[in-house]
């Protein structure tokens, strides 16, 4: 849940919601299918590996998801990386 969480602190927007407003459907319905739309712009604020990590982190298989591990040692690959 703490992934789902933090994109709307981020972007101060749900990107389920976003994508809720364009599919008439349901917030729940949006979240079981990964339904989720980023927030658009030229420059978008946001590298793309990032925005591949939290969809590889929220597919909506669970077998599809990394383990936390996984999660770990990708978080400190960014880190690494935007850090020097």
């Amino acid at each position: 849940m703490a992934d789902i969480t933090l994109i709307p602190c981020r972007y101060n927007v749900s990107p389920f919601e976003d994508a809720l407003g364009e599919s008439e459907g349901s917030l729940q319905l949006a979240i079981v299918n990964g339904q989720l739309k980023w927030p658009a712009g030229p420059n978008p604020p946001y590298p793309d590996e990032l925005r591949q990590f939290v969809i590889w982190m929220l597919q909506p298989q669970p077998a599809m998801r990394p383990h936390i591990g996984d999660v770990v040692l990708h978080v400190d690959k960014l880190i690494a990386k935007y850090l020097s």
